[in-house]
């Protein structure tokens, strides 16, 4: 349980980790499902995106909130906040990644995003099994995140496109279920006419 506010050494970072959180996933999501520029495009677009908003961003926010006493929301973001900028530094063109993966196998490709997925729809659901006696928008967050990487990690190792997509949806919901659990926390009595409900 975090401290007291009297007793923190910084403001209670969680706003900031959950709505740059939320605003890549909402966009990447988009791209995986086929809603914007179509699937399987645009992703090396969000690689500025993914470094500085959802990366660098959530990992100091996560950093943060481990300094003010919250483990949970720390391990959280700072593990997402680290997976986006590896996610971000992987498409910028020069630095080599690009061009390993060109040299390999499509085959060797898929299987390696399919474990990546895997690893990190477990790591979700110990997320998720943190939450059960957290509030509903805070459960609702992390079964829709672990339902995109599921579906995700389904998709790409049996190479069907649907689902793929499906998981594409799943985390667009999530993304708008962090922008709501960030509005809860920023939107409150002191400053809005209620507090929204989670």
């Amino acid at each position: 349980v975090a401290p007291p506010p009297q007793f923190r050494r910084f403001g209670n970072a969680a706003a900031l980790g959950l709505v740059t959180f939320s605003l890549c996933t909402i966009q990447e999501a988009m791209m995986q499902a086929g809603m914007s520029v179509g699937y399987g495009y645009g992703y090396r677009s969000m690689a500025v995106q993914s470094i500085a908003v959802a990366g660098i961003t959530q990992l100091f926010a996560g950093l943060w909130q481990i300094a003010n006493g919250d483990t949970f929301e720390g391990a959280a973001f700072t593990s997402f906040g680290a997976a986006w900028l590896a996610k971000g530094l992987a498409d910028v063109p020069g630095l080599g990644i690009l061009d390993y993966q060109a040299n390999e196998s499509p085959d060797v490709v898929r299987k390696q995003k399919g474990i990546i997925s895997l690893t990190w729809s477990i790591w979700v659901l110990v997320l998720l099994a943190g939450n059960v006696k957290s509030h509903i928008a805070n459960i609702i967050l992390f079964g829709t995140l672990n339902l995109q990487l599921s579906f995700t990690c389904a998709g790409i190792w049996l190479g069907h496109e649907p689902i793929i997509k499906a998981g594409g949806w799943f985390g667009f919901f999530c993304g708008l279920a962090a922008m709501y659990n960030a509005a809860a926390i920023l939107l409150n009595e002191e400053n809005f006419w209620f507090n929204l409900p989670v």
